[in-house]
C-alpha cells in the first residue's frame, strides 16, 4: 500500500505537477492535528503540485482568513471538519467574503454537518438532506457489501474540470459515505458527480425516503471566477476510500481540487484592438465602416499558459442590445502560449456610444467579459456620397423631364409656319382696306340712331 501511494503521488508529479494560477497557499482545516493523517494521501498530493500548506485543527482559535488589515492570508481554503461547530475564528460570513475576495475554497459535508456548514453550503445554491441522512445504495453496494457505500460513475460531461480518464465509459466509479445534495437551477453551479439511480437519502430518525434525484458533488465558480465546490462526503478524500479496490477517488479528487485551486481550466484575455480596415485606428468611426477586432486569449495548465482554441467566441456592438453579433476565427499569430481570435465587423448604420464586447461563459472555464467603449458618428458633410442608389428613379424622372422640354422647345422654335396661296393673300388684303369704310359707316349709323334731344344738347354743349 505504501509503495503505491509513492507511486501515484510520483504520477502526480510527473503528469499533473501545476501550481494554482491565483496563488499557492492552502488553508487546510482538519478536525483534529492528528486527524490530518486520515487524507494523507490527498494532501500529499497537493504538496507535490507545488502547493503550500498550512494543516490547523478546527479548535484552533488562531484560524483566519484575513489579517488585520483586512486583506487575505492565504488564496485557498480546504475545510475537512464537517462535524465541528467552529472552526477557529471563522463563520459562514467570514467565509463567503473570502470568496467575494477572489479566494477559492473546497467544502466537504457528512451525514452529521454542523449547522455552519450547512449554511456556507445554501450560499452556493447546495442544500444539504436534512441532518443525520445518508446516501445508501443496497442494489450497487461496493465490494465490501457496504449500503452505505455509494459506487457511482455518474460523472457529468464537463471536460474543464473532469479528465478524460473520468470522462470515457470504462472510468472507475467513486465511493461515497455522505449526504447527498441538492443543487439549485443556476447557471454558476454544475453538478459533478450524481448518485446512481438505485440509490437515495435515507434519515437516521425514521424510515422515510428522499425520492428526489440527489447529487453527491458539485461546483460553483462566482461571476468573479472565484471557485467553489461542496462535496457531500468527507471520507471521499480520505485514505480509507482512495486506496478501495477499483474505486476512481483519486483521479476524482486530483481533477475537484485542480479545478477549485486554479490549477487547469483558468482563461486569461490581453491586447483587445481594433482599427478599421487599412489599419488607422481614429478617434471616432464613422458608421457603416469596416473595422477589424483582434484578442489574445490563453489557458492556464500544468503551471503554465497555452493556446486557447474554441469555435464559439463571439463578439458582440452593443448599444443597450446587441447590434451585431459574429463569430471569430482564431489563429496562431499571437505567439507559442496565445491565440488571436479575429473579426470583421460593419458597423451599423447607426450613431452614438457603442461597446465591443466579448462575454464568453462555458462550464467549468473561467469566466472572460471585455469590453471597450467606442464612438461612432455620421458622415460629415463631405462624406456623403455623390448619388444614392435609392434615389436612381428621381434621377431618372428628372432627366427623363428635362430631355423633353429641351424637345419640346426645340420641336416649337425651329418648325417652318406652312406657306399661304395668293388668293387668300388678296382676300387678306382687301379686308384690310374695307375695314376703315365699314368703321365710318357705323359710326354715322350710330349718331342717326340717337335722339333729337340728344344731340341739340351735344351741339349747345359744344
Amino acid at each position: 500500500m505504501r509503495l503505491a501511494r509513492w507511486i501515484w503521488i510520483g504520477l502526480c508529479v510527473a503528469g499533473a505537477s501545476a501550481r494554482s494560477a491565483t496563488g499557492r497557499r492552502v488553508l487546510v482545516v482538519v478536525p483534529t492535528p492528528g486527524a490530518a493523517s486520515d487524507y494523507s494521501d490527498f494532501l500529499d498530493s497537493l504538496k507535490a503540485r507545488g502547493l503550500e500548506l498550512e494543516v490547523r485543527g478546527a479548535a484552533n482559535a488562531s484560524v483566519a482568513l484575513h489579517g488585520g488589515d483586512g486583506a487575505r492570508m492565504y488564496d485557498h481554503a480546504v475545510l475537512l471538519a464537517p462535524t465541528a461547530k467552529r472552526l477557529g475564528s471563522l463563520t459562514a460570513q467570514s467565509l463567503v467574503r473570502f470568496v467575494d475576495d477572489g479566494g477559492n475554497l473546497l467544502v466537504t459535508a457528512s451525514s452529521d454537518a454542523s449547522p455552519m456548514v450547512r449554511t456556507l453550503a445554501t450560499q452556493f445554491g447546495v442544500t444539504l438532506e436534512k441532518r443525520g441522512s445518508r446516501m445508501v445504495d443496497h442494489v450497487g453496494a461496493s465490494a465490501s457489501g457496504d449500503a452505505g457505500t455509494v459506487v457511482s460513475a455518474r460523472y457529468a460531461h464537463v471536460p474543464a474540470v473532469l479528465s478524460q480518464k473520468l470522462l470515457a465509459s470504462d472510468a472507475p466509479p467513486v465511493h461515497f459515505e455522505g449526504v447527498g445534495l441538492r443543487a439549485a437551477d443556476i447557471p454558476l453551479l454544475v453538478p459533478v458527480l450524481s448518485a446512481p439511480r438505485t440509490a437515495y437519502s435515507v434519515p437516521v430518525d425514521d424510515n422515510a425516503v428522499s425520492e428526489a434525484a440527489l447529487d453527491l458533488v458539485s461546483v460553483f465558480q462566482t461571476r468573479s471566477n472565484a471557485r467553489v465546490a461542496v462535496s457531500g462526503s468527507t471520507a471521499l478524500f480520505s485514505d480509507r476510500l482512495m486506496r478501495a479496490d477499483g474505486a476512481g477517488n483519486r483521479q476524482f479528487a486530483a481533477d475537484v481540487s485542480q479545478w477549485v485551486l486554479q490549477e487547469k481550466s483558468v482563461l486569461r484575455a490581453s491586447s483587445l484592438r481594433h482599427s478599421l480596415a487599412t489599419g488607422e485606428r481614429p478617434d471616432h468611426y464613422r458608421v457603416g465602416s469596416d473595422v477589424v477586432f483582434e484578442l489574445d486569449l490563453a489557458e492556464f495548465s500544468n503551471n503554465a499558459w497555452h493556446t486557447y482554441t474554441a469555435d464559439d467566441v463571439q463578439l458582440e456592438l452593443t448599444m443597450l442590445d446587441p447590434y451585431v453579433r459574429v463569430t471569430l476565427n482564431h489563429t496562431q499569430a499571437g505567439g507559442a502560449d496565445l491565440t488571436t481570435y479575429r473579426g470583421d465587423v460593419r458597423l451599423p448604420d447607426r450613431y452614438g456610444t457603442f461597446t465591443f464586447r466579448i462575454n464568453y461563459k462555458r462550464p467549468g472555464l473561467s469566466n472572460i467579459d471585455v469590453r471597450d467603449v467606442v464612438g461612432i458618428r455620421p458622415p460629415r458633410h463631405d462624406e456623403y456620397p455623390r448619388f444614392l442608389s435609392a434615389a436612381y428613379p428621381y434621377y431618372t424622372s428628372a432627366l427623363a423631364l428635362a430631355v423633353g422640354f429641351l424637345a419640346l422647345s426645340a420641336v416649337w422654335l425651329w418648325s417652318a409656319e406652312p406657306k399661304q396661296s395668293s388668293k387668300a393673300a388678296s382676300d387678306v388684303k382687301s379686308a384690310c382696306d374695307v375695314k376703315p369704310a365699314t368703321k365710318a359707316k357705323s359710326t354715322s349709323e350710330e349718331k342717326s340712331t340717337e335722339p333729337k334731344s340728344k344731340r341739340k344738347s351735344k351741339q349747345k354743349s359744344s
